[in-house]
Parts: C-alpha cells; structure tokens; sequence
C-alpha cells in the first residue's frame, strides 16, 4: 500500500492516519511512505510496534461524509538503496 505525504513534522517524524494504518495491518500488507523522491517501508509488525506518537485528538476529513481519523506518527527513516 502507497501512502504519499507532503511533509515531515518539526520532530522529523511522520504522521499516517490511523484508518490507512488499520488497513494495512488487515491486509497484512507493507506501507509504503512517500515524500518527495524518498521511501520508508512499514510492516505490518513495524506499524504496530514502532510508533512513536499517537495523539489522542481526532480530526474531522475534508471531504463531506469522509471518515474521522486520528494521526500516528512514526521516526522518518527512509530505505537505503543498494547499488
């Protein structure tokens, strides 16, 4: 599963929705992290074990009849590639 992101947070971190997470997790499936031309790969293990922030505020979508979601936030370190 691709997830594509904007941004890192002040902290170096990046925030996923907790939805995309729980899918994910499900489907026994890795979660690609994109941001900009970089990737971090998640595994289903990884994605339930190293997170390092999950705040308990929820967030309303943008998008009318979209889900409620809450942000988990995971250290950016993106794979290395060898040549």
């Amino acid at each position: 599963m691709d997830y594509p992101l904007k941004k890192l947070e002040y902290d170096g971190s990046v925030m996923i929705r907790d939805y995309a997470v729980k899918e994910a997790v499900i489907k026994n499936e890795n979660m690609k992290v994109i941001l900009s031309d970089e990737v971090m790969t998640l595994t289903p293990e990884d994605l339930q074990t190293k997170f390092v922030s999950r705040p308990s505020r929820i967030h309303e979508s943008r998008f009318e009849n979209g889900p409620s979601y809450k942000l988990i936030g995971y250290n950016w370190e993106p794979d290395t590639i060898e040549l």
